[in-house]
């Protein structure tokens, strides 16, 4: 597990695989790492807000496999207190996506999980004396026009960041980095507008019923797909529906 400080914690007791418990200020961006199957001791006596991810380890080997061609890494903790100012970064872009509910893009929180996992790896374990890639660059013709075919192919699915960095040959880091180089844009916000783009064809130029055309573009419902539009398009769904039904009545919009 991994917790980031969101806020001040006075009078905090954290013991790692000991009986040793001294209090502590905890100040905005503590980073505490928790390996898998330590002994932890925690208190605190004031109300805080903290982030707290529990990452699987099957899901950490084989990242740490893509990233460094390795799986047999330890943990490292920090020291009691330890500020971590990009995890906090981090932290705090994956509590932005988590507030927003229903309109939660699962690519985002994919692509944030994934950077922050690496991080960890990167710099809190043995894998931090591994040396670090110098892959450069944007994605090939060839591999950007696959990764580009399959979003389309896929486009009502649930992509997610491992799945693509596969299909391109890198890690998922370096398949982050190159996409955004190749397109301008992140993944996430690549998929986004080919969902919208589909989506507003499909509106204009069918008669499907909008909940359909949700599903079919791989937005949670038609609630999403209408907010996403809205943010994205300055129109809705409906609006378009609406704006195609008067122009074939011969109507003014």
């Amino acid at each position: 597990m991994a917790l980031v400080m969101l806020t001040p914690q006075p009078g905090r007791e954290v013991a790692l695989n000991s009986d040793r418990r001294s209090p502590f200020l905890a100040p905005v961006g503590t980073l505490e790492i928790v390996p898998c199957n330590a002994e932890l001791f925690a208190r605190w006596t004031v109300p805080k807000e903290n982030l707290l991810l529990a990452l699987a380890p099957e899901q950490l080997n084989k990242l740490a496999d893509l990233e460094f061609e390795r799986n047999d890494f330890e943990f490292r903790p920090p020291p009691t207190g330890h500020v971590d100012n990009k995890a906090l970064l981090l932290a705090q872009l994956v509590r932005e996506e988590f507030q927003k509910g229903k309109s939660l893009n699962p690519l985002h929180m994919d692509s944030l999980l994934t950077v922050f996992s690496t991080y960890l790896l990167r710099n809190y374990t043995t894998l931090q004396d591994c040396p670090a890639s110098r892959y450069q660059g944007g994605l090939p013709p060839k591999i950007w026009r696959d990764v580009q075919d399959y979003i389309r192919a896929h486009i009502g699915e649930q992509l997610s960041i491992e799945r693509l960095a596969l299909l391109a040959g890198l890690s998922p880091s370096h398949f982050m980095r190159a996409f955004k180089q190749t397109a301008g844009q992140s993944p996430h916000q690549f998929i986004l507008a080919t969902r919208l783009q589909l989506a507003e064809r499909l509106v204009i130029t069918t008669d499907l019923p909008l909940p359909r055309i949700a599903d079919i573009t791989g937005f949670a419902n038609h609630s999403h797909l209408t907010a996403s539009m809205r943010r994205h398009k300055f129109t809705t769904p409906s609006a378009l529906r609406r704006d195609r039904i008067l122009r074939r009545a011969g109507m003014p919009r």
